[in-house]
């Protein structure tokens, strides 16, 4: 399911061409990774048309870290939030803070996970099913 909007991809097609990631830093990937989850999550990158830019290694090897960096920051948050519970029950809202960092676990590294099957199978059909299982989760991302 893609949408009409544009999309990182097609912005970088049009800004350095159809070989846009060699014009690209490993950092400049990196930094575009929370774009590009909100875009998977939401459906708006066709894996059909740009699969072959998941297959580049320098494309997936750099998401891969970003996104690996994001999970283990989220995984980070949601247990020192747990432990500040059980020390301290009554804060209010603490709960939200604690749901939040969770779903944020959970659309991180679902994608990680989908992020090194295809780095390591070729095959970009494991991202396909991406904003179907969590779709649900798309208000999370800011």
């Amino acid at each position: 399911m893609a949408s009409a909007k544009s999309n990182y991809i097609d912005n970088m097609i049009k800004q350095y061409g159809e070989n846009w990631i060699v014009a690209l830093s490993p950092e400049d990937i990196q930094r575009s990774s929370k774009r590009i989850v909100k875009e998977m999550v939401r459906g708006f990158i066709d894996y059909e048309k740009y699969g072959q830019y998941f297959l580049d290694g320098k494309f997936i090897g750099n998401l891969i870290v970003a996104i690996n960096n994001e999970y283990e920051l989220n995984s980070l948050h949601y247990n020192a939030l747990c432990l500040y519970r059980n020390t301290y029950p009554m804060v209010p809202n603490l709960s939200i803070h604690i749901n939040h960092d969770y779903v944020m676990c959970i659309i991180y590294g679902t994608i990680l996970q989908k992020l090194q099957m295809v780095e390591n199978t070729q095959n970009v059909g494991w991202m396909m099913d991406t904003a179907a299982l969590l779709g649900q989760y798309k208000a999370h991302l800011i």
